[in-house]
Protein backbone atom coordinates (compact mmCIF):
# COMPACT_ATOMS: atom_id res chain seq x y z
CA UNK A 1 0.00 0.00 0.00
CA UNK A 2 1.38 3.72 -1.17
CA UNK A 3 1.13 6.55 1.10
CA UNK A 4 -1.04 8.45 -1.52
CA UNK A 5 -3.73 5.60 -1.31
CA UNK A 6 -3.58 4.94 2.46
CA UNK A 7 -5.95 8.31 3.20
CA UNK A 8 -8.71 6.61 1.22
CA UNK A 9 -8.13 3.06 2.77
CA UNK A 10 -8.77 4.60 6.42
CA UNK A 11 -11.79 6.35 4.43
CA UNK A 12 -13.38 3.25 4.04
CA UNK A 13 -12.66 1.51 7.02
CA UNK A 14 -13.91 4.53 8.91
CA UNK A 15 -17.20 4.23 6.73
CA UNK A 16 -17.68 0.33 6.97
CA UNK A 17 -16.93 0.41 11.02
CA UNK A 18 -19.82 2.99 11.42
CA UNK A 19 -22.11 1.50 8.93
CA UNK A 20 -21.77 -1.89 11.00
CA UNK A 21 -21.74 -0.72 13.80
CA UNK A 22 -24.90 1.76 14.03
CA UNK A 23 -26.83 -1.41 11.96
CA UNK A 24 -25.68 -3.82 14.46
CA UNK A 25 -26.87 -2.16 17.44
CA UNK A 26 -30.39 -1.07 16.30
CA UNK A 27 -31.21 -4.36 14.95
CA UNK A 28 -30.47 -6.04 18.39
CA UNK A 29 -32.00 -2.46 20.33
CA UNK A 30 -35.03 -2.96 17.84
CA UNK A 31 -35.34 -6.62 19.04
CA UNK A 32 -35.02 -5.31 23.02
CA UNK A 33 -32.47 -8.06 23.30
CA UNK A 34 -29.45 -5.07 24.62
CA UNK A 35 -29.89 -2.47 27.41
CA UNK A 36 -29.96 1.43 27.09
CA UNK A 37 -26.35 2.31 28.10
CA UNK A 38 -24.86 -0.38 25.21
CA UNK A 39 -26.78 1.83 22.72
CA UNK A 40 -25.44 4.90 23.91
CA UNK A 41 -22.14 3.29 23.73
CA UNK A 42 -22.83 2.52 20.05
CA UNK A 43 -23.81 6.11 19.56
CA UNK A 44 -20.45 7.42 20.80
CA UNK A 45 -18.41 5.07 18.90
CA UNK A 46 -20.09 5.95 15.68
CA UNK A 47 -20.33 9.86 15.96
CA UNK A 48 -16.47 10.07 16.11
CA UNK A 49 -15.72 7.69 13.54
CA UNK A 50 -17.97 9.64 10.93
CA UNK A 51 -16.51 12.59 12.51
CA UNK A 52 -12.94 11.42 11.55
CA UNK A 53 -14.36 10.24 8.26
CA UNK A 54 -15.64 13.54 7.31
CA UNK A 55 -12.46 15.31 8.04
CA UNK A 56 -10.76 13.27 5.75
CA UNK A 57 -13.11 13.19 3.35
CA UNK A 58 -12.63 17.70 3.11
CA UNK A 59 -8.89 16.63 3.07
CA UNK A 60 -8.32 14.80 0.36
CA UNK A 61 -8.50 16.66 -3.30
CA UNK A 62 -10.21 14.37 -5.67
CA UNK A 63 -8.04 13.07 -8.47
CA UNK A 64 -8.97 10.95 -11.44
CA UNK A 65 -5.40 8.79 -10.74
CA UNK A 66 -3.88 7.42 -7.71
CA UNK A 67 -0.97 6.12 -7.35
CA UNK A 68 -2.00 4.38 -10.94
CA UNK A 69 -5.32 3.17 -9.77
CA UNK A 70 -7.97 5.16 -11.33
CA UNK A 71 -10.96 7.16 -9.65
CA UNK A 72 -14.20 8.24 -10.29
CA UNK A 73 -13.14 11.71 -8.69
CA UNK A 74 -17.11 12.94 -9.64
CA UNK A 75 -18.28 11.04 -6.91
CA UNK A 76 -16.49 12.96 -4.60
CA UNK A 77 -19.25 15.63 -4.00
CA UNK A 78 -21.93 13.13 -3.58
CA UNK A 79 -19.74 11.36 -0.78
CA UNK A 80 -19.10 14.41 0.88
CA UNK A 81 -22.88 15.22 1.13
CA UNK A 82 -23.57 11.53 2.13
CA UNK A 83 -21.16 11.23 4.62
CA UNK A 84 -22.48 15.13 6.22
CA UNK A 85 -26.26 13.44 6.32
CA UNK A 86 -25.01 10.01 7.46
CA UNK A 87 -23.22 11.96 11.00
CA UNK A 88 -26.00 13.97 11.23
CA UNK A 89 -28.60 11.24 11.62
CA UNK A 90 -25.49 9.79 13.79
CA UNK A 91 -26.04 12.54 16.30
CA UNK A 92 -29.73 12.78 16.23
CA UNK A 93 -29.07 8.66 17.11
CA UNK A 94 -26.16 9.73 20.17
CA UNK A 95 -28.66 12.34 21.84
CA UNK A 96 -31.74 9.76 21.40
CA UNK A 97 -29.91 7.23 23.57
CA UNK A 98 -28.44 9.34 26.26
CA UNK A 99 -32.07 11.24 26.65
CA UNK A 100 -33.05 8.05 26.27
CA UNK A 101 -35.80 8.14 23.64
CA UNK A 102 -35.54 5.16 22.56
CA UNK A 103 -38.20 4.89 19.62
CA UNK A 104 -36.21 7.81 18.35
CA UNK A 105 -32.76 6.24 18.71
CA UNK A 106 -34.17 3.15 17.33
CA UNK A 107 -35.69 5.16 13.93
CA UNK A 108 -32.90 7.24 13.54
CA UNK A 109 -30.74 4.25 13.55
CA UNK A 110 -32.35 2.65 10.93
CA UNK A 111 -32.29 5.82 9.01
CA UNK A 112 -28.52 5.58 9.10
CA UNK A 113 -28.39 2.50 7.97
CA UNK A 114 -30.01 3.45 4.67
CA UNK A 115 -27.88 6.81 4.43
CA UNK A 116 -24.11 4.05 5.62
CA UNK A 117 -25.50 1.85 2.92
CA UNK A 118 -25.88 4.81 0.56
CA UNK A 119 -22.72 6.35 1.37
CA UNK A 120 -20.98 2.96 1.07
CA UNK A 121 -22.71 2.69 -2.45
CA UNK A 122 -21.10 5.85 -3.21
CA UNK A 123 -17.64 4.72 -2.03
CA UNK A 124 -17.85 1.97 -4.12
CA UNK A 125 -18.34 3.78 -6.71
CA UNK A 126 -15.45 5.85 -6.51
CA UNK A 127 -13.18 3.03 -5.97
CA UNK A 128 -14.70 0.13 -8.30
CA UNK A 129 -13.45 0.84 -12.20
CA UNK A 130 -10.40 -1.37 -11.83
CA UNK A 131 -12.14 -4.21 -10.31
CA UNK A 132 -13.85 -6.96 -11.33
CA UNK A 133 -17.69 -5.58 -10.77
CA UNK A 134 -19.21 -2.83 -9.14
CA UNK A 135 -21.67 -5.01 -7.63
CA UNK A 136 -18.49 -7.22 -6.08
CA UNK A 137 -16.87 -4.49 -4.75
CA UNK A 138 -20.36 -2.69 -3.00
CA UNK A 139 -21.01 -6.71 -1.81
CA UNK A 140 -17.55 -7.07 -0.15
CA UNK A 141 -17.94 -3.16 1.59
CA UNK A 142 -21.04 -4.53 2.81
CA UNK A 143 -19.96 -7.60 4.10
CA UNK A 144 -17.12 -5.94 5.46
CA UNK A 145 -19.02 -3.15 7.48
CA UNK A 146 -20.83 -6.32 9.24
CA UNK A 147 -17.87 -8.24 10.04
CA UNK A 148 -15.95 -4.74 11.94
CA UNK A 149 -18.34 -3.10 13.06
CA UNK A 150 -20.10 -6.44 14.26
CA UNK A 151 -17.06 -7.44 15.47
CA UNK A 152 -16.52 -4.35 18.07
CA UNK A 153 -20.25 -4.47 18.63
CA UNK A 154 -20.00 -7.96 19.99
CA UNK A 155 -16.63 -7.96 21.66
CA UNK A 156 -18.53 -4.40 23.14
CA UNK A 157 -21.65 -6.31 24.65
CA UNK A 158 -19.00 -9.01 26.27
CA UNK A 159 -18.41 -6.35 28.48
CA UNK A 160 -22.17 -5.92 30.59
CA UNK A 161 -21.65 -9.34 31.65
CA UNK A 162 -18.83 -8.35 33.61
CA UNK A 163 -21.46 -6.22 35.48
CA UNK A 164 -24.57 -8.37 35.37
CA UNK A 165 -24.04 -12.00 35.32
CA UNK A 166 -27.66 -12.33 34.67
CA UNK A 167 -27.89 -11.01 31.34
CA UNK A 168 -29.48 -13.35 28.74
CA UNK A 169 -26.59 -15.54 26.94
CA UNK A 170 -28.87 -15.40 23.15
CA UNK A 171 -27.66 -12.07 22.05
CA UNK A 172 -23.49 -13.12 22.46
CA UNK A 173 -24.58 -16.12 20.65
CA UNK A 174 -26.29 -14.49 17.68
CA UNK A 175 -23.79 -11.32 17.40
CA UNK A 176 -21.01 -13.78 17.58
CA UNK A 177 -23.33 -15.62 14.50
CA UNK A 178 -23.89 -12.61 12.43
CA UNK A 179 -20.12 -12.09 12.71
CA UNK A 180 -19.51 -15.47 10.78
CA UNK A 181 -22.21 -15.17 8.24
CA UNK A 182 -20.65 -11.92 7.32
CA UNK A 183 -16.75 -13.49 7.27
CA UNK A 184 -18.36 -16.36 5.01
CA UNK A 185 -20.18 -13.84 2.65
CA UNK A 186 -16.74 -11.97 2.51
CA UNK A 187 -14.59 -15.03 1.78
CA UNK A 188 -17.20 -15.97 -0.98
CA UNK A 189 -16.83 -12.27 -2.74
CA UNK A 190 -12.96 -12.74 -1.89
CA UNK A 191 -13.27 -15.89 -4.03
CA UNK A 192 -15.26 -14.78 -7.21
CA UNK A 193 -12.59 -11.67 -7.02
CA UNK A 194 -9.83 -13.71 -7.01
CA UNK A 195 -11.18 -15.85 -10.05
CA UNK A 196 -12.85 -12.99 -12.11
CA UNK A 197 -10.00 -10.93 -14.20
CA UNK A 198 -9.91 -7.26 -13.37
CA UNK A 199 -11.03 -4.87 -15.63
CA UNK A 200 -7.89 -2.82 -15.77
CA UNK A 201 -4.48 -3.51 -13.65
CA UNK A 202 -3.39 -0.86 -11.64
CA UNK A 203 0.30 0.48 -12.86
CA UNK A 204 1.30 0.90 -8.79
CA UNK A 205 5.16 -0.24 -8.10
CA UNK A 206 3.40 -1.98 -5.28
CA UNK A 207 2.57 -4.77 -6.74
CA UNK A 208 3.67 -4.54 -10.26
CA UNK A 209 4.79 -8.05 -12.25
CA UNK A 210 3.15 -9.73 -9.05
CA UNK A 211 -0.01 -12.15 -9.38
CA UNK A 212 -2.58 -12.10 -6.90
CA UNK A 213 -1.94 -15.81 -5.95
CA UNK A 214 2.29 -14.65 -5.64
CA UNK A 215 1.37 -11.87 -3.30
CA UNK A 216 2.15 -12.95 -0.07
CA UNK A 217 -0.11 -10.13 1.35
CA UNK A 218 -3.53 -12.23 -0.10
CA UNK A 219 -2.66 -15.16 1.39
CA UNK A 220 -2.01 -13.23 4.70
CA UNK A 221 -5.71 -11.58 4.08
CA UNK A 222 -7.32 -14.65 3.32
CA UNK A 223 -6.09 -16.39 6.47
CA UNK A 224 -6.03 -13.78 8.90
CA UNK A 225 -8.83 -11.48 8.04
CA UNK A 226 -10.92 -14.42 7.25
CA UNK A 227 -10.61 -17.96 8.61
CA UNK A 228 -8.80 -17.19 11.49
CA UNK A 229 -11.72 -14.62 12.66
CA UNK A 230 -14.07 -17.03 11.06
CA UNK A 231 -12.80 -19.50 13.70
CA UNK A 232 -12.59 -16.69 16.69
CA UNK A 233 -16.57 -16.04 16.29
CA UNK A 234 -17.67 -19.73 16.11
CA UNK A 235 -15.34 -20.37 19.20
CA UNK A 236 -16.88 -17.23 20.93
CA UNK A 237 -20.35 -18.78 19.59
CA UNK A 238 -19.75 -22.11 21.78
CA UNK A 239 -18.35 -20.06 24.98
CA UNK A 240 -21.29 -18.10 25.11
CA UNK A 241 -23.45 -20.96 24.85
CA UNK A 242 -21.61 -22.65 28.12
CA UNK A 243 -21.93 -18.78 29.41
CA UNK A 244 -18.24 -18.69 29.01
CA UNK A 245 -18.92 -14.99 28.67
CA UNK A 246 -15.11 -14.04 29.57
CA UNK A 247 -13.65 -16.50 27.17
CA UNK A 248 -16.14 -15.30 24.37
CA UNK A 249 -15.47 -11.71 24.99
CA UNK A 250 -11.76 -12.50 24.91
CA UNK A 251 -12.25 -14.28 21.63
CA UNK A 252 -13.98 -11.41 20.06
CA UNK A 253 -11.32 -9.01 21.02
CA UNK A 254 -8.81 -10.95 19.10
CA UNK A 255 -11.50 -11.67 16.11
CA UNK A 256 -11.39 -7.41 16.28
CA UNK A 257 -7.96 -7.08 15.40
CA UNK A 258 -8.17 -9.59 13.02
CA UNK A 259 -11.20 -8.22 10.97
CA UNK A 260 -9.07 -4.68 10.97
CA UNK A 261 -5.96 -6.14 9.72
CA UNK A 262 -7.66 -8.25 7.06
CA UNK A 263 -9.68 -5.58 5.97
CA UNK A 264 -6.57 -3.08 5.76
CA UNK A 265 -5.03 -5.65 3.66
CA UNK A 266 -7.89 -6.46 1.63
CA UNK A 267 -8.18 -2.45 0.77
CA UNK A 268 -4.60 -2.17 -0.20
CA UNK A 269 -4.66 -4.92 -2.26
CA UNK A 270 -7.17 -3.59 -4.04
CA UNK A 271 -5.65 -0.13 -4.81
CA UNK A 272 -2.43 -2.45 -5.67
CA UNK A 273 -3.99 -5.20 -8.25
CA UNK A 274 -7.27 -4.00 -8.82
CA UNK A 275 -8.37 -6.83 -7.04
CA UNK A 276 -11.92 -6.14 -4.31
CA UNK A 277 -10.82 -9.11 -1.99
Amino acid sequence: MSADTLPYTVLILLVELAVGSLVFVTWFERRGQITHGYVQMGGVVVVPTLLLAVIIAFAISPVDVIDGFTLRSGAFGALRVALLVFLAVGVVNLVAAFIEHMPAARWSGILGGVVGAVTLAILAALVAGPAWSYVGVLGSMLAASVALGGSMMAMSWGHWYLTNSGLPKEPLEEMSLVVLGALVAQAAFAVVAAAAPVREVPLTQTAFGVALGENPAFWFRVGVGLIFPAVLAWLAFRAAAIRGMMAATGLLYIAVGAVLTGEVLARGLLFATGAAV
